[in-house]
């Protein structure tokens, strides 16, 4: 029986820093991404955590898998988390997830990241939940495509909230984790919103809405 569910944000909120980065730089100096990559890394950044980022974006963000097997880029995600992720985690995430399972609660990571990055770190975690944007295959290649939507904004609160009912639990009795803005609406659907390292705009929100706010270092 699951005693509660504690949903969390992984970029800036479990690690430090970007996922998507590590993966990235991982595969520029293994020379398998091209090196202008290098100058749309910033810019993505920038976009997420100042701008008002939209959905399609990802899709455009991926077109540099096209045609890379499957189990290369697995593989290549398990070396970037055991090089660069690992160190990036926050201890006091890790302590934090550790307490919770141990009171038998079930902890779940939702991101916008890909899921094949995403796997290492919740192995590493021991958490068998994971809601992410998948990437498309076909006969073993990336397409450089995503499956259905990003889950990103309103569509990880819908996924996040569908997940939710499957389990027989309500969205009031759950408790979400992030640092973004972008998570507002999921924020704000469950009973239990935990601010991490917020930036700027999701400060100044969860203070007028007098969430609590946390920092993980």
């Amino acid at each position: 029986m699951i005693k509660g569910l504690d949903i969390f944000d992984m970029d800036h909120t479990l690690i430090r820093h970007s996922s998507a980065r590590h993966f990235a730089m991982l595969g520029i100096r293994m020379r398998v991404f091209p090196l202008r990559l290098l100058t749309l890394i910033p810019l993505y950044y920038f976009f997420y955590r100042f701008g008002n980022m939209k959905s399609d974006y990802f899709n455009k963000r991926f077109r540099f898998l096209k045609g890379i097997p499957s189990e290369d880029l697995k593989s290549m995600a398990a070396m970037a988390f055991y090089k660069r992720m690992k160190k990036d985690i926050y201890p006091d995430a890790t302590a934090l997830i550790q307490e919770l399972q141990s009171q038998g609660r079930k902890v779940v990571i939702a991101t916008s990241a890909p899921y094949l990055v995403v796997q290492p770190l919740a192995d590493y975690l021991n958490i068998t939940e994971i809601l992410a944007t998948r990437l498309e295959f076909k006969q073993g290649l990336s397409t450089g495509r995503i499956l259905g939507a990003p889950l990103f904004k309103l569509e990880k609160k819908r996924e996040v909230l569908h997940y939710i009912e499957q389990l027989g639990l309500r969205p009031e009795d759950c408790s979400f984790y992030s640092d973004s803005i972008h998570d507002l609406p999921l924020l704000k659907a469950v009973g239990n919103p935990i601010i991490v390292n917020p930036d700027l705009r999701l400060r100044l929100a969860a203070r007028r809405r007098g969430w609590q706010i946390v920092r993980f270092s």
